[in-house]
């Protein structure tokens, strides 16, 4: 099993906020008071949001039945009886995405935007520069949040968060595929990845261990979050 869902924060009026606030949990109230600009107060509503709606949708759990948990890295997951459901979120810009699924997996979503190729110069794969800086000028931007969401979906489907090193492994994207070749590849060996546009402005990137990724993302409407919830 895995899902892929979405949701655009323009969704949330006033109204809605207030609707939403009831279905969460009293620790994210508490963290939606502390940002200072209403939009990331927004983004940190919907980021729980959209994880009850895909475990209540996918696993027909009710809301209040959700109680979530995190590992020794603080990896986020579902404990139901027997196994555990991993899910995992992501938010910027206009856009909060999650990922849920029995087998490891992680998501990113990135607002494009202009780019800091120093970063990548400090931070990626010698291989990754090069082929980043290869690319057509006016389609480098572009490729280096491509590199940037696939190398971030693949650290949170590893688990070990900052732990890893945006160095000890290298993505590759191929014409037909996209791989990665690690130093340490012990959390996570034959992995698979997908990256859609979601908008002009948005590239997701998915990276998990099963290879049955859905070709596009469920966009989710506020209506369906209090269909599913209340």
């Amino acid at each position: 099993m895995i899902n892929l869902y979405g949701i655009n924060i323009s969704a949330c009026t006033d109204d809605n906020i207030n609707l939403l606030k009831r279905l969460i949990s009293d620790e994210r109230k508490a963290k939606m008071e502390k940002f200072l600009f209403k939009e990331d107060s927004i983004r940190c509503l919907l980021g729980e949001i959209i994880a009850r709606y895909a475990i209540s949708k996918d696993l027909n759990i009710k809301n209040e039945d959700i109680s979530f948990k995190t590992d020794s890295f603080n990896k986020p997951y579902l404990p139901i009886a027997d196994k555990s459901v991993l899910y995992n979120i992501s938010h910027s810009g206009e856009w909060v995405v999650c990922i849920i699924s029995d087998k490891p997996c992680g998501i990113d979503v990135e607002l494009i935007k202009q780019a800091d190729f120093g970063i990548a110069k400090r931070f990626f794969s010698q291989n990754e520069y090069e082929s980043l800086m290869s690319q057509p000028e006016h389609y480098r931007t572009r490729y280096f949040f491509m590199l940037w969401t696939l190398k971030e979906s693949y650290i949170k489907a590893d688990g070990r968060g900052l732990s890893l090193p945006l160095d000890s492994f290298s993505i590759n994207i191929g014409s037909d595929r996209i791989c990665v070749s690690a130093k340490d590849n012990n959390n996570l060996s034959n992995c698979f990845f997908s990256q859609f546009e979601i908008d002009n402005s948005h590239i997701v990137s998915v990276c998990s261990k099963e290879d049955n990724i859905p070709d596009n993302i469920c966009l989710v409407t506020v209506q369906d979050i209090l269909n599913t919830l209340r």
